[in-house]
């Protein structure tokens, strides 16, 4: 049937053809793919072959490159990503070869992206983004820039980094309402939706859909009307109208259907079985998971297999299957750890960082050459008058001096930016990791004491062997859930987030089995909030600190002062342990050190080390007032 259509539409466009100028023709058949790319895909690639066809008959190499560039999204919108990024990878190197400045260039930097998306490689995904972003910022093609900035908040969205994505979509519908354009609104408003369902905000999560749903209506944006549907059907889930959200669901099917790309219909799939194991319709929601799990397979659709995961082990628990569950959830596991390796959250912070920073280079050259500018004219008028030409040059020095002042600090205040954003990159990836712990690890392990407990039940006699081992297996597991419990923690202070920092340093004392070794903390001026920065690095630094002390100093005694007056925040941190001598350490500070000196230098801070042979160790820190 699909070809029988094909072949109908293409011998209705070739009388089209004849009658018209092939420039003509090639402009009407450009906006024919413009009009389909996220509709309907047969007349799509109709459209896209016959362009192709005529650009190639005439050796046109910049239509070529706009029939290609559709056919990319073809592809791409039917589950042939790998095809789409090898066309939009071809192209952008002809077309920075040509030099083409039009907005070609930025659609077939968004093309690669999207494809790159699809098969799963954000970060690489994300570096096209911004590479679409640069260039429609250089010929100052606004839609393509929007489109960009959207695009790399669908980035830090599939990582799950959903506060910055909000802020980031927030700061698109701002550009947006600044330019006057609304038609584009639909597609941004449901990725907000989507993001506060993932942070448990329903409230929010309703209000942007519905805003999403109406828009994209209005507009005849036809993918992101079935987006919005479907994240609507989801919000209802969550709030127990399962029948409700059945219809939101239900009326989504036929356009994803229509689209035929097999990314989003997967998505749909996993919500709509996560709906029917609510609805306690298990059988049918275990067959929509199978049914997904063929098409993510067959499409190499990696980035969705955990929601089909999840939603087969929502169903399999709803069905009282739970030793199918468990296996489900440890296939999530492993495959959450390998999705999410290469795409780390300090990757994307230090992306950004270069964005804005060659965007602020830019205007800095610009500021240049009109001072340039500037000083020919003056140059001019001291060639005229002697004493103006004093005068003048003595205004161009302090001038060139202000701007040097100038240019030097915005480099230093991008620095750091830059070590500010990897630095919080690395906290929040610390906790992700301790979150995976806490969540992942230490449940399955809990599950797994469980069912060990249960097997114990059935050895009735005191002496059996078989209940003895099972004993120390639970032992064993026990053990090992305090371990992972006790790393969780220790890589996320709860009480530094709540309670400031001598809370967090109090807690993180006291639950150290440190033996024979006596602690004390002493704290002053603390009754207000350091900055959070601040005050994470210095529990980052006497954490260290404190380890070292119990793993090399031997010490009987460990003293914590942390005093905040006028003057900043000083601690000292003091052993009676054996010490050590810094000048037989290699390069003259271990790696140890080294840390600790660069988060205090990060703060502006000092830190000093006493030691010697037997002497114990004083760690001394300093951060200035303004720091604090």
């Amino acid at each position: 049937m699909r070809i029988f259509l094909i072949v109908l539409l293409l011998g209705q466009l070739f009388p089209a053809v004849a009658a018209d100028t092939p420039a003509n023709e090639k402009a009407r058949l450009i906006q024919l793919c413009e009009k389909h790319r996220t509709g309907n895909m047969d007349s799509l690639l109709v459209n896209a072959t016959t362009l192709l066809e005529l650009a190639k008959k005439d050796k046109d190499f910049l239509n070529t490159a706009w029939a290609e560039l559709y056919l990319g999204f073809y592809y791409n919108n039917t589950g042939k990503s790998a095809q789409a990024l090898a066309l939009a990878e071809k192209n952008f190197k002809l077309l920075t070869q040509e030099n083409v400045q039009i907005d070609l260039l930025p659609k077939t930097s968004s093309l690669a992206g999207f494809s790159l998306m699809k098969l799963n490689r954000q970060k690489d995904a994300s570096a096209w983004f911004y590479s679409s972003l640069k260039s429609a910022d250089k010929i100052g093609d606004k839609i393509s820039a929007f489109k960009a900035r959207n695009n790399i908040g669908w980035v830090l969205m599939e990582l799950n980094q959903y506060p910055q994505a909000i802020e980031n979509f927030k700061e698109v519908i701002s550009l947006l309402n600044a330019n006057g354009i609304e038609d584009k609104y639909g597609a941004v408003y449901n990725n907000i939706a989507s993001c506060y369902g993932s942070l448990l905000q329903y409230d929010s999560t309703y209000k942007y859909a519905k805003i999403g749903i109406a828009v994209s209506e209005k507009y005849s944006d036809v993918a992101a009307h079935a987006n919005g549907l479907n994240i609507m059907g989801t919000f209802l889930t969550h709030e127990k109208k399962y029948e409700e959200a059945l219809t939101y669901f239900i009326k989504a099917k036929p356009i994803r259907e229509k689209q035929g790309d097999p990314f989003f219909i997967v998505s749909d799939m996993a919500a709509m079985a996560e709906l029917y194991a609510r609805l306690g319709r298990t059988k049918e929601g275990l067959a929509i998971c199978d049914s997904a799990l063929k098409i993510a397979e067959g499409n190499e659709l990696s980035a969705k297999m955990p929601m089909i995961y999840q939603s087969m082990a929502a169903n399999y628990e709803a069905a009282a299957r739970y030793r199918e569950a468990g296996e489900v959830y440890k296939k999530l596991n492993a495959l959450k750890d390998s999705l999410y390796a290469d795409a780390n959250p300090s990757a994307l912070a230090e992306m950004q960082t270069k964005y804005e920073t060659e965007k602020k280079e830019q205007q800095i050259a610009i500021q240049q050459l009109t001072i340039h500018k500037q000083n020919v004219r003056l140059w001019t008028i001291l060639g005229l008058i002697v004493i103006a030409a004093a005068i003048t040059w003595l205004f161009y020095n302090r001038h060139q001096l202000r701007q040097r002042a100038r240019l030097q600090e915005e480099m230093i205040k991008q620095q750091d930016l830059s070590a500010r954003a990897v630095m919080e990159a690395e906290e929040k990836e610390r906790q992700r990791i301790a979150r995976d712990l806490h969540d992942g690890v230490g449940q399955m392990m809990s599950a797994a004491r469980m069912n060990l407990s249960s097997l114990e039940s059935e050895f009735t006699g005191d002496r059996d062997s078989r209940k003895l081992k099972v004993e120390k297996i639970i032992g064993l597991v026990d053990d090992s859930c305090r371990e992972v419990r006790s790393v969780s923690h220790s890589m996320m202070a709860n009480a530094l987030a709540e309670s400031g920092l001598a809370k967090a340093v109090g807690d993180f004392i006291a639950k150290i089995d440190a033996g024979k070794l006596k602690m004390s903390l002493h704290t002053e001026g603390l009754e207000t909030r350091l900055d959070s920065q601040t005050e994470s690095v210095l529990y980052r630094v006497i954490q260290e600190s404190v380890n070292n002390v119990i793993r090399h100093a031997d010490a009987a005694r460990l003293d914590i002062s942390i005093i905040r007056d006028a003057e900043g925040v000083s601690v000292s941190i003091e052993d009676n342990g054996r010490g050590f001598d810094m000048s037989r350490l290699v390069g003259g500070e271990g790696i140890g050190l080294k840390n600790i000196r660069s988060r205090i230098e990060f703060l502006k801070g000092t830190v000093e080390f006493d030691t010697g042979k037997g002497k114990g160790t004083l760690v001394a820190i300093h951060i200035p007032v303004k720091e604090v």
